[in-house]
């Protein structure tokens, strides 16, 4: 839930505050920032954000990890994959998806298709099997595939307004 006034927002029973987003914020521009360097920027105490940052972490309100450009990174593409499925997909072959080292996205989503994933691929012989095995399951109804050209802006994750 995002909250615009000035009241601290609630993420599933989770307090998240001013102080929060803040540190959120900074994290997002620079998942290696020093803890001293976020006190300075928003004049805390270095161990009020350490204790922040933690929390955080620990409510799994937050990760620390690397994004890769598949745009810079050559022998690999990516696609997005668009479903319609049965709902007796998610019970029988969504953990198969979601095990899968190549898949780095899934959603459950509104409209005409329901499932949508993210699918980094070697070459076009690849991609082809991956869509392929999925057309064989008997819960997917539908697929639109659509190749990624060039990304023009990737910013993960999206930022959270207070």
């Amino acid at each position: 839930m995002i909250n615009n006034s000035s009241a601290p927002a609630e993420i599933e029973g989770y307090q998240i505050d001013q102080l929060d987003l803040k540190i959120i914020e900074l994290l997002q521009q620079n998942g290696r920032i020093a803890y001293s360097d976020i006190a300075r920027a928003i004049d805390s105490p270095e161990a009020t954000i350490r204790y922040r940052v933690k929390r955080l972490l620990d409510e799994e309100i937050i990760s620390i990890s690397a994004f890769i450009n598949t745009g810079k990174v050559k022998h690999e593409t990516v696609a997005y994959l668009e479903l319609e499925i049965e709902p007796g997909f998610l019970e029988t072959s969504l953990a198969e998806l979601l095990a899968m080292e190549n898949i780095s996205y899934i959603a459950s989503v509104t409209g005409e298709l329901n499932l949508m994933l993210e699918y980094i691929y070697k070459d076009n012989h690849d991609l082809l099997n991956f869509i392929n095995s999925l057309r064989q399951n008997a819960a997917v109804k539908r697929l639109n595939s659509r190749t990624i050209l060039k990304i023009h802006k990737a910013q993960y994750p999206a930022r959270v307004q207070p």
